[in-house]
């Protein structure tokens, strides 16, 4: 197969949807956004939560959140993407895989804010129907969120991580593992089939 690069200049989402995972983002590669939940996850992941934010907004918030010292438990390990349509399916699996307590993804608006037009949309759909699949394969809902933060919202980026954090408090470290563990293979032979582990 042959790829045109020129015809995709720009478009963050495709490197998401693709399924023969043909095409990817300069300098937001699946190997660089790989490299980043590795190593976030290294050390205790079932207490972290892996975030994936959109540049523009939640990105944006997060760190309004922070220069306004809004204090909020120090469990989300980030990476930034220019846009939330750009977070791949296989990113959230591998975080899973290696045992992240949950995923978060932070994305502009709905249903016009998005820098790149309808990433967000994108972004929904593919999170939505990954996180019924694994609410059928044993996942606890909550552990997949999906939030729509804007710059301006700094207080309200806060405010989702405090309600994350005590989900994953009362749901408990045993129950996480538990269920990491019935996800397991289902993710391993999805990730295996495209060499990613």
């Amino acid at each position: 197969m042959k790829v045109n690069h020129a015809l995709f200049h720009g478009c963050v989402t495709l490197g998401a949807d693709c399924s023969a995972d043909a095409f990817t983002q300069m300098h937001f590669t699946d190997e660089q956004i790989f490299s980043q939940i590795r190593a976030a996850l290294k050390d205790n992941p079932e207490e972290k939560i892996m975030g994936f934010l959109c540049n523009w907004c939640c990105y944006s918030g997060a760190d309004l959140a922070g220069t306004s010292r809004f204090e909020y438990p120090p469990r989300i390990r980030v990476v930034r993407t220019m846009c939330a349509g750009r977070v791949d399916r296989d990113f959230v699996l591998e975080a899973l895989r290696l045992g992240a307590g949950a995923v978060f993804v932070g994305a502009c608006h709905l249903p016009t804010d998005c820098h790149y037009i309808a990433g967000n949309v994108w972004m929904k759909e593919r999170m939505e129907a990954l996180q019924r699949s694994l609410v059928k394969q044993g996942m606890s809902p909550e552990r997949l969120h999906i939030a729509y933060v804007s710059a301006a919202e700094g207080l309200i980026f806060a405010n989702k991580m405090k309600a994350m954090d005590k989900q994953l408090s009362e749901m408990g470290v045993d129950k996480i593992r538990e269920e990491n563990e019935k996800l397991r293979p289902g993710i391993e032979k999805v990730l295996g089939k495209k060499g990613l582990i």
